[in-house]
């Protein structure tokens, strides 16, 4: 399959001055102030992506990919399952310059062999996937979020930060395939702190079509990417997750493969903004 392929707060605040008397004509309703807690949060995350699509960068870390692969060992309807496991360690490095995205890898260990840091393309066999890191333009980009029906779906702690949950849509009619998503906004500066993606209606290809016959269901294919790392404002990668799943007519769900990436040591050489980073209040 490979060629498959990112107002709590105000709220509190306004219960706190009504219990010490403000003007209960003053207060915001809740549904008010969520949509107004979405909307600006909103705005900050396509002001985010405007700044990240300007932005110079240039960074190396360890890219640790696992790999896991279910599949029939002698063909359907055969019951019996064989599970073939591979891990993959590159020397990982990323470059932006003037909106150009460049990426190389070096492989230093492959199934537990030491490699000699050869230059190599991503060695999956599952999912082909490349910038990480751009991961959640596509759904918060300004350019784009009118394509989108957002809503809130709560508040949550990721990472120790205040985060509001909010799911994206296409809105009805659009004509236009785009994938769904969930992402995590902090609360404070509408910082990306993670993202969920249903992209099963674009691993919609040969090779996931014929195997979702043989496991006698529909596909379900979850992106997911988290960002705990921040630096100069931008927020970077600290694992990327795809889960390969087929749903039975009865409900079932049969995982068939799981590609999970951890990124860690970074070294950051260069992350330049053009605008002034927003901060935190």
């Amino acid at each position: 399959m490979k060629g498959f392929a990112c107002a709590a707060a105000l709220g509190l605040i306004l219960c706190g001055l009504a219990l010490v008397g403000a003007d209960p004509g003053s207060q915001v309703p809740a549904a008010q102030a969520d949509a107004q807690t979405l909307g600006r949060l909103l705005a900050l995350a396509a002001d985010y992506c405007d700044r990240l699509s300007r932005a110079s960068i240039d960074f190396v870390c360890l890219e640790d990919v696992s790999e896991t692969i279910h599949d029939r060992a002698h063909g359907w309807p055969s019951q019996q399952f064989m599970t073939v496991e591979h891990h993959y360690l590159y020397d990982y490095q990323f470059i932006v310059e003037k909106g150009q995205k460049t990426e190389k890898r070096r492989i230093l260990e492959h199934d537990g062999i030491k490699k000699k840091a050869e230059v190599t393309d991503l060695d999956t066999l599952t999912f082909y996937y490349k910038n990480v890191l751009f991961g959640a333009v596509d759904l918060l980009d300004g350019s784009r979020q009118s394509l989108y029906r957002y809503e809130s779906k709560g508040r949550e702690t990721l990472a120790g930060q205040a985060a509001l949950v909010i799911d994206a849509a296409p809105i009805p009619g659009l004509g236009l395939k785009i994938n769904t998503g969930t992402v995590w906004l902090r609360e404070g500066d509408g910082a990306i702190l993670k993202i969920v993606w249903d992209v099963t209606s674009m691993g919609d290809t040969e090779a996931i079509r014929k195997t979702a016959k043989e496991y006698g269901g529909t596909p379900q294919i979850l992106q997911v990417t988290e960002f705990e790392i921040e630096k100069s404002g931008v927020r970077f990668p600290n694992r990327f997750h795809i889960e390969e799943a087929y749903i039975t007519k009865a409900g079932k769900k049969r995982l068939r493969s799981v590609l999970d990436a951890v990124y860690r040591d970074y070294k950051f050489f260069t992350v330049s903004v053009e605008t002034p980073v927003i901060k935190r209040p």
